[in-house]
């Protein structure tokens, strides 16, 4: 997974991304510059909020990733 987020946060151009863990948060990525998935064999992803706020989390237990465009939400309409 963490693989899959690099990949997506180097796309050209960027597309805003949804990280799903296994508890049910989702993670909506807005830009690039506030996550981190470093290419060690840590298994952790970090997101920091707009305000300041970090989001350690275990790639172990990301369930999915989807771009922001193609999620959409019980009645039809996109997320967004």
């Amino acid at each position: 997974m963490k693989r899959r987020i690099r990949d997506l946060l180097h796309a050209t151009p960027f597309q805003a991304f949804i990280i799903r863990m296994a508890d049910g948060r989702e993670y909506r990525i807005e830009h690039p510059d506030f996550v981190l998935a470093a290419t060690s064999d840590v298994p952790q992803i970090t997101i920091e909020e707009p305000d300041g706020r970090q989001h350690f989390l275990s790639a172990l237990l990301v369930t999915s990733i989807e771009r922001a465009g193609s999620v959409t939400a019980g009645n039809g309409q996109e997320n967004r």
